[in-house]
């Protein structure tokens, strides 16, 4: 594949991050009456949200300014915080802001398997019932991950080349 390529498709994933973290936090903002009798956790919950959420944006914008590693640094952070989202021990944790194909486990009383594909999650909160115990992968998140990892190497080695 040809250098151009890599950076367009990288160029991409800046859009991406862009478009999810505005969308995941628009979609939270639209629902700010829900939050002004809320208690402390939540609204620390939020906060968690809307910080993932700006990273996600901030990553996209350095690697639109050509901020290649800098980005693609960034973009890492926020594909592995979507990578595993739980249930566990009485704590919810999920989290995702663009598209995302989850690969479910339900250990709770029979061992259950799905999967859910949907657009912008999140939940960090207490579990009404603290005996469930779910784990799920998210596939998006993986394949972003390994093509990150892939554009990190690409880059360098592109670097390099022009620094000798």
């Amino acid at each position: 594949m040809r250098i151009k390529d890599v950076y367009n498709r990288i160029e991409y994933l800046g859009y991406y991050q862009i478009i999810g973290g505005s969308i995941g936090i628009l979609s939270d903002f639209l629902s700010i009456y829900n939050k002004l009798n809320s208690n402390g956790f939540y609204l620390f919950s939020v906060f968690i949200f809307y910080a993932l959420c700006g990273i996600s944006i901030y990553s996209g914008i350095l690697i639109i300014q050509k901020k290649y590693l800098r980005g693609l640094y960034f973009s890492t952070f926020t594909q592995a915080t979507q990578l595993i989202s739980f249930i566990l021990f009485g704590f919810i944790f999920e989290f995702a802001i663009g598209f995302f194909l989850r690969f479910s486990i339900e250990l709770t009383n029979d061992t259950l398997l799905g999967f859910e594909f949907w657009f912008v999650n999140f939940g960090l909160s207490r579990s009404a019932n603290p005996e469930i115990i779910e784990l799920n992968i998210n596939v998006i998140a993986v394949f972003l991950l390994l093509f990150i990892a892939k554009s990190i190497d690409r880059v360098k080695a592109e670097l390099k080349k022009e620094n000798n």
